[in-house]
């Protein structure tokens, strides 16, 4: 189906104080009650959709990471009809490592790096206005390939990173992790 970027907020979090912010960066924060995920995140967490976006397939967060890339040709109609001619999975595998290695890296980029850099610079400064506004103690972000809905999916968050405010980069940005719940504190709190 399609990425979808979700966030965490701690308990007793109340959105509506955090509307400007989230008017100002076009994001949207809409919950969604998922007892897999729920029951793997602190008690009473928030759990929500991220963006205003239909999906997240196109997010700059993550980009970078050849999972990503992998997924995205994994589900691809192509490997549909691959699987439909009784490909094997390991020839399927051989099949998309084969297009990752021949991918053109200036044509995996649909972006200008300049609209890169703005896409993550827009992330960053979220990040940073959310936290530093001291209504909230952290933020988490994750990115999940959902083949189902966003309320039944059924998945584990591998790990669980803490990253404090000074500590994000573009790199860190580009690179997240499938199924890595990041948490973001701010510098005071960690």
């Amino acid at each position: 189906m399609c990425f979808y970027l979700t966030a965490t907020l701690p308990e007793g979090t109340r959105l509506e104080n955090l509307g400007s912010i989230l008017d100002k960066y076009e994001i949207e924060f809409s919950e969604i009650h998922n007892r897999t995920v729920e029951s793997q995140l602190r008690p009473k967490e928030l759990y929500l959709r991220a963006t205003r976006s239909y999906c997240d397939c196109d997010t700059v967060l993550g980009s970078l990471n050849r999972n990503q890339e992998y997924q995205k040709l994994y589900n691809s109609k192509k490997v549909k009809m691959l699987k439909k001619k009784k490909w094997s999975e390991e020839r399927i595998n051989n099949w998309i490592d084969d297009k990752l290695k021949n991918k053109d890296p200036q044509k995996r980029k649909k972006l200008t790096s300049l609209e890169i850099e703005k896409k993550l610079n827009r992330w960053t400064k979220f990040i940073q206005e959310l936290l530093n506004n001291k209504k909230i103690s952290r933020i988490g972000i994750l990115k999940h390939w959902y083949s189902g809905g966003l309320k039944d999916e059924e998945f584990i968050i591998k790990k669980t990173k803490k990253i404090l405010l000074k500590e994000i980069t573009q790199e860190l940005l580009l690179n997240l992790n499938e199924d890595t719940l990041y948490e973001f504190f701010p510098n005071y709190n960690y």
